[in-house]
């Protein structure tokens, strides 16, 4: 903006220069107090902004997600791991263990670790009766399973044994029992009353695929597109507990659900992709994801996203189907895991009879 001298002022009150793209003004009181009371207004508010999805090379790099993905294996630590698990670590790959395993070997030894440090005792100098009062403290915390002191007991045979060569010290101490608990298990109505309030279609197909196949949380997150045989009417589970490939079921009405899901969603690679379209769904998602239709059910049972599984097998062992299929379709190396859902069975308790009822009151 340009003000012209006073002298100027009388020919023409104002001026337009197309080329300079500016208005000429007159140098006037009347001028110049517009001009300030134009100065003195607060700054005009920011436009909008819109939401623009960036360009395929500016993608901010992700910090990595150690999960792991059957065929690519992930480290169990960000950082260098102790010299002993890694000793651990490399007898278990050796060993072919799943690395849910490796990991939680890893964790048990971080923890004994971490108590012989409190008592300034090195690893490989630690006594038999050492080992043994750690063991013992962890079964009294009460804070911790039968199931994980086992877990403990067993990683340190391993670390004894084979990474510090010192056999004896650990395997002949006994090992926790494990107590008999009985699953918990939801009824057809319970199930079905959970899947209808679930009306997020991407969550219903997840868990009517893991209820319907008798399917582990992390199997069922780990689902590749390609897995689903519509044609065999089954699904192959890859690398499930204890590194076993398996086929289980693919029900007519779960593959209606899939295939709305699919035309809805589109996955491409991972059957429940995550928040990134490389990655699975998170397991802590889908337990999440199963807590949240339980209580808009208002089902008050202790149930976990694991209760599918056992619904599944109890509600085949009522239907009749031999025990031995029912092993094959949910991986259990050992019957008597699966003879566990015969207490649960409602039909072989309805067929028995309490001495009560014979009774004349």
């Amino acid at each position: 903006m340009q003000i012209f001298p006073r002298s100027t002022t009388r020919e023409k009150s104002h001026s337009k220069n197309p080329e300079r793209k500016q208005w000429s003004l007159p140098d006037t009181p009347a001028t110049r107090d517009a001009l300030a009371e134009l100065v003195a207004l607060p700054p005009a508010p920011p436009p909008p902004m819109l939401a623009v999805k960036p360009k395929q090379g500016d993608t901010p790099a992700r910090k990595p997600q150690h999960r792991y993905v059957a065929g690519k294996d992930k480290p169990l630590t960000i950082n260098p791991p102790h010299p002993f698990i890694k000793a651990v670590d490399d007898e278990l790959v050796l060993r072919g263990m799943a690395y849910g395993t490796r990991k939680s070997y890893g964790q048990h030894l971080r923890n004994y670790f971490d108590w012989l440090r409190e008592k300034q005792i090195a690893p490989e100098q630690a006594t038999r009766e050492q080992i043994r009062e750690y063991l013992v403290q962890l079964a009294q915390s009460g804070t911790v399973s039968a199931a994980y002191c086992r877990g403990a007991r067993s990683a340190l045979i391993f670390l004894y044994d084979h990474a510090l060569k010192q056999r004896g010290k650990v395997g002949d101490l006994p090992r926790m029992k494990r107590p008999q608990q009985l699953p918990v298990v939801l009824s057809r109505e319970e199930v079905a009353k959970l899947l209808k309030v679930t009306y997020n279609l991407k969550h219903k197909a997840l868990l009517m695929t893991a209820y319907s196949a008798g399917l582990r949380v992390g199997e069922v997150v780990r689902l590749k597109v390609n897995e689903i045989d519509s044609k065999r009417m089954q699904i192959r589970v890859t690398a499930g507990k204890g590194a076993k490939d398996r086929y289980t079921l693919l029900a007519e009405t779960t593959l209606k659900i899939l295939r709305e899901y699919f035309r809805a969603y589109k996955p491409k690679d991972w059957l429940f992709p995550g928040g990134e379209r490389d990655d699975h769904l998170a397991e802590s998602s889908a337990e999440r994801v199963f807590k949240d239709s339980l209580k808009k059910a208002g089902l008050a049972k202790p149930a976990t996203f694991h209760t599918l599984r056992h619904s599944f097998a109890t509600h085949l062992l009522e239907d009749g189907v031999d025990m031995r299929y029912i092993q094959e379709l949910l991986g259990h190396g050992n019957i008597r895991t699966t003879e566990r859902y015969t207490h649960v069975s409602e039909s072989a308790l309805g067929r028995i009879k309490s001495p009560v009822d014979k009774l004349t009151l």
